[in-house]
């Protein structure tokens, strides 16, 4: 062949290599680019599912803006298995705590949720709702991401590193109606890149398919775009891989307090060396309708049984502790209230009292202290928990958990 021919043929085959690399490479960017407005357009499409047109908005103090939106039209009812749900205003069942307030003790001071409307209120046949915001729901698809769900001895919250503490009652066979507790309260200085949690959980059904229904404090400033101390709800019904969210971040949590809400802040919290501040956390389910009602200081509202599986009837797993976690290779925050626990001064560590469950004629009835298990998954240095027992007096069933967290194994 003469060389004229071989030199074409190669020129030829180079222009063709050169053109096939580059169309891969234009496809690939624009496979990347499709990829990503398809995940734009799904967060709006999320984002006008949440935000329902308010017949009232209300900027607090600490920079929410709450909208007020008609009951009926609550992002609950876009759940498809909500389609026919009616709703519940009030459980047709009190548990004893909801009955009469605490008294006024000298060591506990009940600190109770904080919306700062001051002089504001949604009208009559609303409620209020944090608006969401796009950032709001990448932040928590982050924080749920499931690398390696370990359903039963964490709050999933991969692929962050998380470490936890807990207690639960170890009786094979018994069944729960929910759990009641109170919980110091404590406020932390995190970065966007750190949460920590003091909660309870309420849980059915297999690892792989876990029904979860968890309810406490948090500070996580991605979220909610501040340190302050908020009360929050999550849920899921599968294991946490296709359902389930904080607050009211996808359709399934039905509110029906009209002046308090799931991610508002908590009023006071406790000052190392002072009193504590708690708060106390129920939930238990209804007799009647087998709804997981949520209740603080105030009523605020409940899951509905159609959206579980493993959870429509009762619960199996009851659970007492801590989650706090950071993104990889930097320090975990510090969970309780940042020190190690100890059991000699109630005014320098963070605990929990009162630790009790739901039986099934609707009693709340102390946890068995000879009948617990103590979990965690790192170092005594970074967190630990100290099961009281029963104190008695205002503490009964009682435990003390936390620690400063930092590089953790």
């Amino acid at each position: 062949m003469e060389r004229s021919n071989v030199s074409l043929i190669v020129f030829i085959v180079l222009m063709f290599s050169i053109f096939t690399t580059k169309t891969q490479s234009i496809n690939g960017e624009k496979a990347s680019i499709s990829v990503r407005e398809e995940e734009d357009m799904e967060l709006e499409r999320q984002l006008k599912i949440l935000n329902k047109k308010p017949i009232k908005t209300i900027l607090t103090k600490y920079g929410d803006t709450v909208d007020c939106i008609d009951i009926y039209k609550q992002p609950a009812f876009d759940h498809p298995l909500l389609k026919d749900h009616k709703i519940q205003m009030v459980p047709s069942t009190i548990l004893e705590e909801t009955t009469s307030k605490n008294k006024p003790s000298s060591i506990f001071r009940e600190s109770k949720l904080d919306n700062d409307f001051q002089n504001e209120r949604c009208p009559q046949g609303t409620i209020p709702i944090l608006r969401t915001k796009k950032e709001d729901l990448v932040n928590a698809q982050y924080l749920l991401q499931k690398s390696n769900p370990m359903h039963t001895n964490s709050n999933t919250l991969s692929p962050m590193d998380h470490h936890f503490v807990s207690v639960e009652e170890f009786n094979e066979g018994k069944t729960y109606f929910g759990s009641a507790v109170d919980i110091s309260v404590h406020g932390f200085a995190l970065n966007d890149n750190q949460f920590s949690t003091a909660q309870i959980w309420i849980q059915n059904g297999p690892t792989e398919n876990i029904n979860s229904i968890e309810v406490g404090w948090m500070t996580y400033p991605a979220l909610f775009g501040d340190n302050h101390s908020r009360v929050f709800g999550y849920w899921t019904s599968d294991g946490h891989k296709q359902t389930g969210c904080f607050n009211m971040l996808c359709p399934g949590f039905v509110q029906v307090n009209k002046d308090y809400f799931l991610g508002g802040k908590i009023k006071e919290v406790s000052v190392y060396g002072e009193d504590p501040w708690l708060v106390s956390f129920k939930v238990h389910q209804d007799q009647e309708t087998g709804n997981w009602w949520l209740t603080t200081d105030v009523v605020i509202g409940y899951w509905p049984k159609e959206i579980f599986t493993h959870l429509v009837n009762n619960a199996s797993i009851i659970r007492y502790g801590g989650v706090a976690g950071a993104k990889p290779q930097t320090p975990t925050p510090p969970m309780g209230n940042g020190y190690l626990p100890q059991l000699q001064d109630h005014s320098k560590t963070a605990f929990m009292a009162k630790m009790k469950y739901v039986n099934e004629q609707g009693q709340t009835v102390s946890i068995n202290p000879d009948r617990i298990q103590t979990k965690y998954d790192t170092s005594l240095d970074c967190y630990n928990i100290l099961f009281a027992g029963n104190i008695g007096g205002e503490w009964e069933i009682a435990m003390a958990y936390g620690g400063p967290g930092g590089m953790c194994p």
